[in-house]
């Protein structure tokens, strides 16, 4: 394994050379203690390291062969280059220019920072949930100015990850085609230059980061308090709606479902969704830097799930009056105990008409406020602003107090439309390993 302290001071000599002390000045360099730099070690992990990879049924022949030696960032007013340096000379240098980092950050919304709660649960869940994107098509053509060769592929593609887990903790991948598919090829993982972090932090949110630095530093669980969702949108209309309930039947098992099975620990065997609803059940958790690890069973509360009541649509407006859709979901443990699962600020005109067949295709919404989705392509992700996106996913008990969504096993809505128009919602476990409920819709009537 390559050594971080070597790597810092090579860094640090090679980007003294290299760069003005205007530049140095304006990134941040050398902190006020002349110990941190924008720059970081890729580090990758062998089979033997990550057994329990889902992506190895996936991967390019060449993932387990291929190694990076750093990343580093460099501030051009808001902008910045990325630059991964391959550890073979032979190699090309990834450069992707004039990337903006500012939707990567953990952010509150400007209807939320009226609320210190509803500040503290939105920056949270910013932070433990995944935002990964990619550069791919014309995109990476628009970013890196040339085609890029590493370990002797063609790099069709660039994702970077700010993974769910603690600040700091992101990932880098290169893709390339093979058999006809997008493949990824080289997977690394870095810790994001604190010092840097800390500033793109404060410039986003105007506040200090060591307001919260403890929840996102090391996973602090906020407190379960009440949530007043109408800081964030204004009822127009509110009715209950018909729905049937497909728990006793199986999802479809593609795409990231199928690859994510190995990470399913209990029930060993299922063959309908309402098998997971008990606090038995069991996924792989994600570990740091971020992986996913059968070692460490993740515990559930999903006999909270075990009979869906009602269901009520709302038709919203937002703090900045744009019309959007929200369902409100009443479930039952067996022993009658009520859990809400509320998320808003869609439009669901704008979802996709799959079959059910096709499910995993639909719209992935993470839990938590103003939040990207786990997976965006470059152009979305600049023209989503968290600042003022106004979807919200949130778990509460019968009492409307907040409920963290990573302890009860949920991470989301997946949502589309058939053809008949009707609306699916689908439950995305932890980790979006397994759905565990489907919801058919009849909001028409």
């Amino acid at each position: 394994m390559k050594f971080f302290a070597l790597i810092a001071i090579v860094s640090a000599f090679l980007l003294f050379v290299r760069c003005s002390e205007e530049v140095k000045e304006e990134v941040g360099m050398v902190s006020s203690k002349g110990d941190v730099l924008p720059v970081a070690e890729l580090t990758e992990l062998s089979d033997s390291e990550y057994p329990d990879n889902p992506d190895v049924l996936v991967r390019h022949s060449k993932y387990v062969d291929t190694e990076m030696d750093k990343i580093e960032f460099l501030r051009k007013g808001k902008l910045f280059d990325i630059i991964a340096y391959p550890i073979n000379a032979k190699d090309d240098t990834v450069i992707l220019s004039d990337i903006s980092l500012s939707e990567f950050m953990p952010t509150i919304p400007r209807y939320a920072r009226e609320d210190e709660y509803m500040s503290l649960v939105s920056i949270v869940n910013q932070e433990w949930n995944r935002n990964q994107v990619k550069w791919d098509g014309e995109d990476l053509v628009a970013v890196t100015h040339k085609q890029l060769v590493v370990n002797g592929e063609l790099v069709t593609r660039v994702d970077i990850a700010r993974n769910c887990l603690n600040a700091y903790l992101w990932e880098f991948f290169l893709y390339a085609e093979e058999d006809g598919k997008n493949k990824a090829f080289y997977h690394g993982w870095f810790d994001f230059p604190r010092e840097l972090y800390r500033q793109l932090y404060e410039e986003r949110n105007d506040i200090k980061f060591e307001k919260y630095a403890k929840y996102l530093e090391n996973w602090v669980d906020p407190p379960s308090e009440k949530l007043d969702i109408n800081l964030i949108r204004n009822e127009l209309t509110k009715s209950e709606v018909s729905f049937v309930n497909h728990d006793d039947e199986m999802y479809p098992l593609t795409g990231e479902r199928k690859k994510k099975k190995i990470e399913v620990i209990y029930p060993e065997s299922y063959d309908k969704m309402s098998d997971f609803h008990t606090d038995s059940a069991l996924f792989a958790t994600f570990s740091p830097p971020g992986f996913y690890n059968r070692a460490q069973p993740r515990t559930t509360e999903l006999g909270r799930f075990t009979k869906l009541t009602s269901v009520e649509y709302l038709k919203t407006v937002t703090r900045d009056k744009r019309k959007s859709d929200e369902l409100r979901f009443v479930f039952e443990r067996e022993n009658g105990e009520q859990t809400y699962f509320v998320f808003g600020g869609i439009d669901f005109e704008s979802l996709p008409i799959l079959s059910v067949d096709e499910a995993n295709a639909g719209q992935q919404f993470s839990m938590g406020i103003g939040n990207h989705p786990f997976y965006e392509g470059c152009t979305e992700h600049d023209s989503l602003c968290s600042m003022d996106n106004p979807y919200f996913g949130v778990l509460l008990d019968q009492d409307g107090r907040w409920l963290d969504s990573h302890k009860v096993g949920i991470d989301g809505p997946l949502i589309h439309k058939d053809q008949e128009g009707k609306v699916h919602v689908w439950l995305l476990s932890f980790e979006r390993h397994a759905l565990v409920g489907h919801y058919e819709l009849n909001l028409l009537n």
